[in-house]
């Protein structure tokens, strides 16, 4: 008798249940309702720790100075400018990513298949951005610089409640609404870019348009190796900050330059791993794991290499940063931007011109948009319905779409940057209205009879959420 196998058979029943437990965990990790969740937490607790006693504690880590310096140079920012400067560009550089693949080989690759989404996206732009100004026009003119507030959609916290409300909703509301987002993105990008960018210095930005041209050409020439692009984006988002356009542009910037072509084709790919899988049976021993195997060990880290080899840069690294951006980075911008004082009087709030416009421009405009173009665009044979949804749940999608939170208090942040007073109602009117958004379209999809879907292997479940048939 072999012990070692003895013990393995033993160990066999708990190491599955373990794998089991562990493989359920990953699987949560990963979804978008995690996002979501730890998005809610980090801004809760923002608003806690802003009107509790501590505020002061919570006002003095956001205005904490964090200095870099290397001999004479030196870089000193607020902790708040890190975030929002720093930090927020790896978001924008994953969004540039996402931006990129749809257009290239995802739903917006074809416009017949894209205009749908298109029509509500800039539905759920304008009509929002009209509202605000609207309502802002009976205030100060300066009410009047966050009219871009309301036309951002945050993703994470859409998809999440999707995620969460499960079979309630259509598979295909997953894949529309990414799309709608995506669209969506673009243009309060194009928005940050155009609206709320003031001086601009030319030599920087001169520098910045030959460092990009320079991240360019490392594509044409075949180069791969994510140090070369870090460094290369390091430099830009520094000439880019230094040029008065938003450093976030960086982000989106620098994903434009990222190699869509492997450096091997799928043959390549199969005959390697073939041949290291041969090699790796043909040493394999059951009497021995494979920390007493060395030649074991370095065949898998080849297969690695291989594998590496032969999927996309823009793949790659997407998936990678996916969840450090989606659990670290935006819980931290959430947790440095959500937190604002409530009025002692909190009827007195609905007095404030910007605390309305913002929130009846997410709550109101979302869903007269992107309702109002989707059916504009379905009537004129413009666009289609997707197969399982239909005009019950476009309504409850614009309504989704009102959860403006990250992208809507980085707009706050900018449009009322020097006026703190209008930024803090700013932000109550993007939580108040990002809550009702999302309490209205959770009921809205539970109360919506499905339609017969598309079987699911001909959906691409983008947003991670899960099957109505649970493996």
């Amino acid at each position: 008798m072999n012990p070692l196998k003895d013990r393995d058979r033993e160990l066999a029943p708990l190491e599955r249940k373990f794998n089991h437990f562990i493989f359920s965990f990953e699987q949560f990790f990963k979804s978008q309702a995690t996002a979501s969740i730890t998005l809610l937490l980090a801004a809760m607790a923002a608003m806690f720790i802003a009107n509790s006693q501590w505020h002061e504690i919570y006002q003095d880590i956001s205005h904490m100075a964090f200095s870099i310096s290397l001999g004479d140079f030196a870089i000193s920012y607020s902790l708040h400018t890190w975030v929002n400067d720093g930090l927020m560009v790896l978001f924008f550089f994953l969004l540039g990513l996402e931006i990129k693949y749809e257009c290239l080989v995802g739903d917006l690759k074809d416009f017949r298949d894209s205009s749908l989404v298109i029509a509500m996206a800039v539905g759920g732009m304008l009509i929002p951005a009209c509202i605000y100004a609207g309502i802002a026009m009976t205030g100060t003119d300066v009410a009047m610089r966050g009219w871009g507030i309301p036309m951002a959609t945050d993703t994470a916290f859409a998809l999440g409640i999707l995620a969460l409300l499960g079979s309630k909703a259509p598979r295909s509301a997953a894949v529309t609404l990414s799309a709608l987002a995506i669209v969506d993105d673009m243009g309060a990008v194009a928005v940050i870019g155009l609206f709320y960018t003031e001086n601009i210095h030319l030599v920087s930005l001169g520098y910045a348009g030959l460092t990009l041209l320079g991240l360019m050409l490392m594509n044409l020439l075949g180069f791969r190796r994510p140090i070369f692009y870090m460094l290369g984006g390091i430099l830009l988002w520094w000439f880019v900050l230094q040029s008065g356009v938003h450093a976030t542009a960086a982000g989106i910037l620098a994903a434009l330059a990222v190699p869509t072509r492997p450096y091997a084709q799928s043959s390549w790919f199969s005959r390697n791993m073939r041949s290291v899988l041969n090699r790796f049976e043909k040493n394999d021993r059951d009497d021995k794991s494979i920390l007493e195997q060395q030649e074991q060990h370095e065949l898998v880290e080849q297969a690695q290499d291989i594998a590496a080899m032969t999927t996309t840069p823009i793949q790659r690294w997407g998936h990678v940063l996916n969840r450090p951006v989606s659990l670290m980075i935006l819980p931290i911008f959430a947790f440095i931007n959500a937190g604002v004082a409530l009025p002692s009087e909190l009827d007195k709030i609905f007095e404030s011109v910007v605390f309305v416009a913002v929130g009846s421009g997410l709550v109101l405009g979302k869903v007269i948009g992107i309702s109002l173009f989707a059916w504009f665009a379905v009537k004129c044979n413009f666009a289609r319905l997707p197969k399982g949804l239909n005009f019950h749940h476009i309504i409850a999608l614009a309504s989704l779409a009102g959860v403006g939170f990250t992208m809507s208090l980085f707009i706050a942040s900018l449009g009322f940057a020097n006026y703190p007073q209008l930024l803090a109602q700013a932000k109550l009117g993007i939580l108040a209205g990002s809550v009702i958004a999302a309490i209205i379209g959770t009921g809205l999809f539970l109360l919506v009879k499905k339609e017969e879907e598309e079987p699911k292997e001909q959906l691409h479940n983008k947003a991670g959420l899960p099957q109505t048939d649970p493996e």
